[in-house]
C-alpha cells in the first residue's frame, strides 16, 4: 500500500528531481540527529580529550626543562647571562583550539546563574602551554639557548556574519627574540 503510493507520488518526476529530492531528505535527516549525537559525543569524550592533550604538553615541557636544566622562556628584555650572543631569531607560534559543545553548555550555565565559569580553563590552559612548547621546540630545533621577551597575544575567532551563532574559537599567538650565546 505504501509502495503504491509512493509510486504514484513520483512515477512522473524525472530522476534527477528525484535524486534532489532524495538528497534533500537525507541532509534534513542528518541535520536533525547530528546535534544531539554531536552533544553526547563531546560530553564523553571532550574534556577528555582536552584532558590528555595537556598531559601530552607537559610531558613535552618536563624534557624540554630537563635539557635545558631551566626553562629556556622568559618575559625579560635582557639575557639572563653575561655573555657575548652570537646570534638571535625572532621565533613564534600559534595554536586554534575550540571548546567542545559541552564545554559552551556548561559555561551556559554558570553564566546564568554568575560566578567563576571554569568550563574553558583547560581549553585555554592547553592552547597557551601548546603555544609556549612550540617556541621551546623551535629555540631547540635552531640551538638557541633562550627565548627572551615572551608575549602572548589572544584573539577571539567568530564568523563576519551578522546575527550568525558565533564559532567559539580562541587563537594564542606567542612570540619572543630566540637567542645563542657564544
Amino acid at each position: 500500500m505504501v509502495f503504491e503510493v509512493i509510486d504514484l507520488l513520483f512515477e512522473d518526476l524525472p530522476w534527477p528531481i528525484l535524486l534532489i529530492l532524495v538528497f534533500a531528505l537525507l541532509i534534513t535527516v542528518f541535520a536533525v540527529l547530528f546535534r544531539p549525537i554531536g552533544f553526547i559525543v563531546s560530553m564523553l569524550y571532550s574534556r577528555r580529550r582536552h584532558r590528555k592533550m595537556i598531559e601530552q604538553v607537559k610531558t613535552r615541557i618536563a624534557a624540554t626543562v630537563e635539557h635545558y636544566g631551566r626553562d629556556p622562556l622568559t618575559n625579560k628584555k635582557s639575557p639572563s647571562e653575561d655573555r657575548q650572543i652570537t646570534d638571535s631569531m625572532m621565533v613564534q607560534a600559534n595554536y586554534v583550539l575550540g571548546p567542545g559543545w559541552f564545554n559552551q553548555f556548561i559555561a551556559f550555565w554558570h553564566s546564568v546563574f554568575g560566578g567563576k565559569i571554569n568550563a574553558f580553563d583547560d581549553v585555554l590552559m592547553l592552547a597557551r602551554q601548546e603555544c609556549l612548547q612550540s617556541l621551546r621546540d623551535q629555540a631547540a630545533e635552531g640551538g638557541y639557548d633562550e627565548v627572551l621577551n615572551v608575549r602572548l597575544d589572544t584573539a577571539r575567532l567568530t564568523l563576519l556574519i551578522a546575527n550568525a551563532k558565533a564559532n567559539k574559537y580562541v587563537e594564542i599567538f606567542a612570540y619572543g627574540t630566540a637567542i645563542k650565546y657564544a
